[in-house]
This record gives C-alpha cells, structure tokens and sequence, in this order.
C-alpha cells in the first residue's frame, strides 16, 4: 500500500441468503473481535510500519452447510482516523469452513494482519466484524497507537509482537516477514502449557564504531514489577538490523498481568535501547498472582524502572487531572526519584487495569495537537477536556469564517445523556479557550455566542 492516504472502501455486496439447502448453523459463544497493533521501521526515516493484528473467535460465526461441509465469513471493516481525517477505509471478507460442527471449537480463532505504512502522527482505528450469514450479529473495538518513525540516529528496538508461532517459512503467506512466519498472539493472552514466544527487529546496530558483541536480555515482571524471570542471550553484530526471536515458560506463572522488557546491553551491561510490553497469563493450576490482591507495593511498576527523576517529574505534571488533591500534594512534599517512583506506581494501581495506558496515549495526542507557541497541549483547555473525555464523538469545527473568531464544539453524546464543549480562539493565532459546556461541573455560559463576535 504506497500511498495509504488514498485508500477506497471496498465495497462489498454480501448476500444474507441462504447459500443452498439447509439451514444456519448458529453460533455458539458471542461474536467477539480483537485488535492489536506492532510498529517497525518503515520505508524511510519520516513513515513506519505498523501490523495491525486481528482475531476473530470461530465459535461465535454461524455456518451455513454447502457441499463440502459448511462455511462461514466474517466481514470487517477497518476506518484509520488521524485527529479528524479518515486516513484509511477497507474492507473485506475472511472466509472459513469446516467439514464437520464438531471441529468448531471454543477458543480457536481466525486470525489476519494488515500492515499499512504512515507517516508521524497519533491514530485512531476503528474495527467492525459482522457475521456474514447473519448480519444483524457485529463486534466492535477501538485502537489508539502513535506512529513515530524509527530514529537514524541511535540503536532502536520496534514492539515487541506477541506470537502463537514462530517458524521458518516455507512459501510466503501474510504472516511472513524476515524468512519467518509468525502468527501473532492477539492481546498477548497465554493460557496453561501454551509456550511463550516473541519477535522483535533491532535497528542501528552498527552506528558508531562498537562491533563488539551485545547482549539480549530478556526479563518479565509481575503487576507491581517484581522481577520473576530473566535471562541474556549474546549476539554478534553481523549487520545494521537483526530479528530478535525469543521464548519464554508460562507454566511457572499463576494468573495475572505481567510485563516482558527486551534490552539490548553493551559489554559493560549498559542498556542500549528496550521495549516492553504487558501480557497476560491464565493458569489456573498455579492460582491467581498475589500481587493482583494487594492494593500497595515497595516494588516500582516496570514501567518506571530506571527512569530519571526528571521524566517522573513530567509525568507527575501530566497525571494532574488524574490526580487527586491529596496525591498531588503527597508527591510535591517527596525528594528521590524512588519514593516517586512507588507513589505513581501506587497511583496506577489504584484505578482499574489499563489506566495508565489509556490516560498517557490522550496527553501523548494532546501535546501533538492543542500546543500553541511553545506550551504543551496538556496544559491547554482543549487538552484538559480530551485528556479527561476522551475523543469527543463529533467535531464541529468553524476555523475561518469572516464574520467570527475561530471556535470548536465537542460533542460528547455519553456524557450526561450528551454535553457539548464550546472552544474559542480569542486572540488570532492562540489558543482555543472553552467558554461554554452543558456538562455539570464545567464551566457554563448560555451567551456564548459573545465571544465569537468580531466587533
């Protein structure tokens, strides 16, 4: 896909008829979609490349009986938003059958990947699965991602993907990339005896004039980022990029989230770049992790592991609207980056799983798009709102009109049985300032109107 801002919408004509004699097989579990997304190295050093994953759950499509046995197809449906631009539409249909019902099985998925390359920006994707044969029957899910094209100038790492299988390939399929095929592990989701396995592309290796070899370290923390297993593979630099696979055993995890680091370390052990990411493990014969219970730990989250003070410091001021009045007050009285590492720590695990996540990709956007000469788009009032809300569900935006200033309504149809946030650009070429909303608690100005006036 060269170009992936002109990208039609294919436009299928799907028959819901019955295809033969006989009747639908229904579904036996909830039709269920999931989506996640691996960003590598694009083209050139201004787009990347990102695979966005998919699975689909069997069990949950209907099947209508033909000659061969019986078939079923899920139809999706990707829309590829940057701010409010539909970047890219597409869709298709994922054909499946089976010669026997019996060989529909709860658990077994038909899973995809759809590689796109684009450019630096902060995306929103869109995704739909309809049964075929009963169209009536649909699962949606929603995925935030920022493209950042991998830098030239040092050693990377790409994401880390999560794989069900990783093996060398014998012809080219959609999964195949580097001589391997890797079908990946949707959501990072690992139930009892089902091996780990990664795959990850290093990027810079041979900058600088180091051709020693380095280290891959491997490493996995709990939920509050205890340590639990680890280990160092050497590797030589036999060229500028290298694919990093490795495998690691779930049967020694109790149930619970957890955090894979991969790192890249020099012969004095010195960390040259990593990439984490969470997992999940289902294991009921080891029970559930402890750590999941307790509500406070001494041990840092992975994430703030060897972070400095000053990047805890610019995530404090980004969390404020998280924060409570006693959290912020707790922290400015600390000293250390230790004791803040363990306060935001315990602020994250506070809140319900995911969080952070979700928090952090909002004033990760909000700084791309609200920051007016020099001021970060956190701090902005279209920031605060978009980092408290969310995406607003539409834009009403009003930008060169002659005979107002510029000003932008939000409509957020979910909050109070719908509110509106009414920005406007008072001064030209600064920044957007709310004036007016209808959700309680914000600030309220039926006459509006007035600030927009011209004269």
């Amino acid at each position: 896909m060269k170009n992936p801002f002109v990208v039609p919408m294919l436009l299928l004509l799907l028959s819901v008829a019955a295809e033969g004699r006989g009747q639908v097989v229904p579904p036996k579990q909830p039709l269920r979609l999931g989506v996640d997304a691996a960003r590598f190295r694009g083209p050139d050093d201004t787009t990347g490349t990102v695979e966005i994953h998919y699975s689909i759950g069997q069990a949950g499509l209907s099947y209508m009986p033909d000659s061969a046995g019986f078939n079923c197809a899920a139809d999706v449906t990707f829309l590829l938003r940057m701010r409010d631009s539909l970047v890219l539409a597409d869709r298709w249909l994922v054909p499946h059958s089976v010669r026997d019902t019996s060989e529909i099985k709860t658990g077994m998925n038909l899973v995809g990947v759809y590689p796109v390359q684009l450019p630096r920006g902060d995306y929103v994707l869109k995704a739909v699965v309809r049964d075929r044969h009963a169209p009536q029957r649909m699962d949606s899910t929603t995925l935030r991602f920022p493209m950042r094209p991998v830098p030239t100038d040092k050693i990377t790492l790409s994401d880390i993907e999560f794989a069900s299988a990783i093996r060398p390939s014998k012809q080219k399929t959609p999964f195949t990339k580097n001589t391997l095929d890797v079908i990946p592990n949707i959501g990072g989701l690992y139930g009892e005896r089902q091996q780990g396995l990664i795959y990850v592309e290093a990027y810079g290796l041979l900058l600088g004039d180091d051709r020693s070899n380095y280290k891959m370290r491997t490493s996995i923390f709990d939920a509050v980022g205890k340590p639990m297993l680890s280990k160092d593979r050497t590797r030589k630099r036999t060229g500028e990029s290298a694919v990093l696979v490795d495998q690691f055993d779930t049967d020694s995890l109790k149930t619970g989230t957890y955090t894979l680091i991969v790192a890249l370390l020099d012969t004095t052990s010195a960390v040259l770049t990593q990439s984490a990411r969470r997992f999940f493990v289902y294991n009921p014969s080891m029970g559930i992790d402890s750590t999941l219970l307790a509500s406070a730990s001494s041990v840092p989250l992975a994430i703030y592991t060897g972070m400095p003070e000053s990047e805890l410091d610019r995530e404090f001021r980004w969390s404020k609207y998280e924060m409570t009045k006693p959290e912020k007050s707790q922290y400015e009285q600390l000293s250390g980056a230790d004791a803040k590492r363990k306060l935001l720590s315990d602020l994250w695990r506070k809140r319900p799983a995911g969080t952070r996540d979700e928090y952090m990709t909002r004033v990760t956007y909000a700084n791309a798009n609200f920051g007016v000469m020099g001021r970060e788009g956190y701090r902005s009032d279209r920031g605060r709102v978009y980092i408290t809300y969310g995406t607003p569900d539409d834009f009403e935006r009003h930008p060169n009109e002659s005979d107002s200033k510029a000003y932008e309504i939000w409509t957020y149809h979910s909050l109070q049985g719908g509110a509106i946030f009414v920005f406007v650009q008072k001064n030209q070429g600064g920044e957007y300032d709310l004036v007016h909303s209808t959700l309680r608690g914000e600030l309220q100005d039926e006459n509006w109107q007035r600030f927009i006036q011209t004269n």
